[in-house]
């Protein structure tokens, strides 16, 4: 009887072996991420973008979602998202031809002033020295 369960459980084991191809797989926290970007990109345009607009796209509480978003980026909501238009300006930034004006409102900050106070306070400089500092860097 023990040869024939360890025969069956040898065979069986035999078929059940699964060869897979590398496969990534995404965590919860970086789909959920994902999506938060993804609605962000959407709304980059909408100055009166908001926290509660982010929390009832994705049908969370703001304490829900502050504590999610806290948790994997270290940031709250809001700091996450101006981080993130912050960003998306300073690509803008090397890579088009539009004032800085136009990349503020175009990042979704209502006036260019907070824009390049915030863009201050993260890159340690105004958005213009940047455009300048950077593109010498890449030009020489």
């Amino acid at each position: 009887m023990l040869q024939l369960n360890q025969s069956f459980k040898n065979t069986y084991k035999k078929q059940l072996t699964v060869i897979h191809a590398d496969i990534e797989v995404e965590s919860s926290g970086q789909k959920f991420l994902a999506k938060v970007v993804s609605y962000i990109d959407n709304n980059l345009n909408n100055p009166k973008f908001s926290v509660v607009d982010l929390s009832e796209h994705l049908s969370m509480s703001r304490g829900a979602l502050y504590t999610k978003i806290f948790g994997l980026t270290g940031l709250p909501p809001v700091e996450f998202i101006r981080s993130y238009k912050l960003d998306r300006a300073a690509i803008l930034l090397l890579k088009s031809d539009l004032t800085v004006t136009q990349i503020a409102y175009e990042a979704g900050f209502a006036t260019p002033h907070y824009f390049s106070r915030s863009f201050k306070e993260k890159f340690h400089m105004l958005p213009s020295d940047y455009r300048k500092i950077e593109n010498h860097d890449i030009v020489a």
